[in-house]
């Protein structure tokens, strides 16, 4: 009987060590070493303002991104990306710090606030492992006073000439004011800079961020020469049209007409647009974004040129999308509130990576992550705790988060002209279920703000159409409870 049982007795030890050695090297290997790529150079490309469903790889109905569809071809799709915020300045920031904006606090322009020194950035861990480092962008969200683009080794921006207006105040005054959003810088002027650079630096291990505002509003800086070309509206649509809520419409001899701002008037000066105006400014969104493509298309084809398609790992992405319209709401309804549906927070994530076989995943990623799993993917340490989380495993198909967050707020300055009260917005989404929360705080006395929640079927209902607030308790009292963890697990 002993004879019998020893042998069975260790095989059952054999086979549980085998096991357990299976089960340990699956769950807590940080990444196959056959698959780190030591000393590869990195190029970030990012065209702000980018619907991940704008993309005709991603089943939009106009031809779009051509040449990014081909590069995603060759490369790994993340399906289900998304932001932390609902514009640039602290969107770009995550990216860079693994940290959500209530973490790094850059959520105001004119506050004076920046990326705290003692917050390493993935510039600062690149620097410190001999990279260079060199950022071509825009500027605006980008500039150096935010504490982000001053710690490239190399910066430059592409900014046009500032143009004056006046500007009606609410009290009947004139005001000398500048009109910022003229001054974003494209893709025209970031990426032959880039490439003048790169044909200098190509022979070093180097990190590249190329940005464009091209998909940005003012939208048809092109001339509305693409798509659309019979239309016959009046709107100028050389300035950005935009709203800080949702836009109610309004019914005049029958036909249906959306208020809206213009960044030239103001707010003495309403623009009604009817659905004409409204699918024209799209047709002059989606022309921006086919002009942007070209370019990257030109980029990427340089890179390759230059033979460093084997030791550089390319990465495409948005810091947001835009509503577009949606709901009434222009430009994101706007960018002093925020908006958090998916057409501002899906965005699309490409990595093309030399050691892996291009495929499409559909784990859910975020901004946040992508420090984490760039320095993975290069056999980087990182030594801070940020709240990103690698996502190596998910290229095994080992999904990481079950949940995506997003949260951020903004305290408008007393003059500004627009939007008058301290606003956030909160959201939590699994593949299934979201859930987003607005606030507005009514004055600086702490009294409750005002709220709105909503809750959305993702897989049942992808536009985010029907709230589901007050037939499905189960699900919004366990995404609550979810928010609620995550915002007192991030502030500690």
């Amino acid at each position: 009987m002993r004879r019998v049982v020893r042998p069975l007795v260790i095989s059952f030890i054999l086979s549980l060590v085998l096991f357990t050695f299976v089960f340990y090297k699956q769950s807590y290997e940080v990444i196959p070493p056959e698959i780190v790529c030591k000393d590869c150079n990195v190029i970030l490309i990012t065209m702000t303002n980018l619907r991940y469903d704008h993309m005709s790889s991603n089943g939009y109905f106009r031809q779009t991104t051509p040449n990014l569809d081909g590069f995603g071809k060759e490369s790994l799709v993340f399906n289900n990306a998304f932001a932390q915020s609902s514009w640039t300045l602290p969107e770009g920031i995550s990216i860079y710090t693994g940290l959500y904006p209530y973490q790094h606090g850059v959520m105001n322009r004119d506050d004076g606030s920046k990326v705290s020194p003692n917050i390493p950035t993935l510039v600062d861990i690149l620097n410190s492992n001999g990279y260079k480092t060199a950022a071509f962008t825009g500027g605006f969200d980008y500039n150096e006073k935010f504490g982000l683009t001053s710690r490239f080794s190399y910066y430059k921006k592409c900014m046009t000439e500032p143009k004056v207006y006046y500007l009606n105040t609410q009290s009947g005054q004139q005001q000398k004011v500048v009109d910022e959003i003229s001054q974003y810088g494209e893709f025209e002027c970031t990426i032959p800079n880039a490439l003048t650079w790169l044909q200098t630096n190509q022979r070093s291990k180097f990190f590249l961020h190329v940005q464009g505002y091209d998909a940005h509003c003012p939208f048809g800086q092109k001339g509305a020469n693409l798509y659309d070309k019979n239309y016959r509206g009046t709107i100028d649509y050389t300035s950005c049209l935009w709203t800080f809520d949702r836009s109610k419409p309004v019914i005049e001899n029958g036909k249906t007409y959306y208020p809206v701002y213009s960044t030239r008037t103001g707010t003495s000066s309403g623009i009604l647009l009817r659905a004409e105006d409204i699918f024209h400014s799209i047709a002059l969104y989606d022309e921006d974004i086919k002009f942007a493509d070209e370019q990257i298309g030109i980029f990427l084809n340089e890179v390759k040129e230059m033979g460093l398609s084997n030791n550089t790992i390319i990465i495409f992405t948005s810091e947001h999308g835009d509503m577009l319209g949606k709901y009434g709401r222009f430009m994101r309804g706007g960018p002093v509130r925020g908006t958090f549906y998916d057409d501002v927070l899906h965005i699309p994530l490409i990595i093309k990576y030399p050691e892996i076989s291009p495929k499409r995943l559909d784990g859910l990623v975020q901004h946040v992550d992508l420090m984490p799993t760039l320095l993975d993917l290069l056999g980087l340490k990182l030594q801070s705790n940020i709240a990103g989380k690698s996502q190596v495993n998910l290229l095994q198909n080992q999904e990481i988060n079950s949940y995506v967050f997003a949260g951020s707020e903004f305290t408008p300055k007393p003059d500004n002209i627009y939007f008058f009260k301290k606003t956030r917005v909160d959201a939590v989404r699994s593949k299934q279920w979201k859930l987003i929360k607005e606030s507005i705080f009514d004055s600086a006395i702490q009294n409750p703000p005002s709220q709105t929640i909503e809750l959305y079927d993702i897989v049942n209902d992808k536009e985010e159409l029907h709230n589901l607030k007050d037939t499905r308790k189960d699900i919004l009292n366990s995404l609550e409870s979810k928010l609620s963890s995550w915002l007192e697990r991030i502030k500690q």
